[in-house]
């Protein structure tokens, strides 16, 4: 086990958003300690994304919104309301 597994959430969560804010400086990481489910703000492609996580020993891969093309708190503009 990595030592940045059996960090609290709070260090997971700020490790994880440095190493993003190194190519994003704007990259935002939220981490709901209850369900694990981490929610990403920023410009990065998805696979930069879910590499640099991985580095950290994070298991990462792209949720429902990603996946229909959307990224987390943006609208792609092809949504009807």
């Amino acid at each position: 086990m990595t030592d940045h597994a059996r960090a609290s959430p709070e260090q997971r969560q700020q490790a994880m958003t440095e190493a993003l804010r190194a190519w994003d400086p704007e990259a935002e990481v939220t981490l709901e300690a209850g369900t694990g489910r981490l929610m990403v703000m920023t410009t990065l492609p998805t696979e930069r994304v879910i590499a640099l996580l991985k580095d950290l020993g994070e298991h990462a891969e792209a949720g429902d919104a990603e996946a229909r093309g959307h990224k987390a708190g943006q609208c792609c503009g092809g949504c009807s309301h």
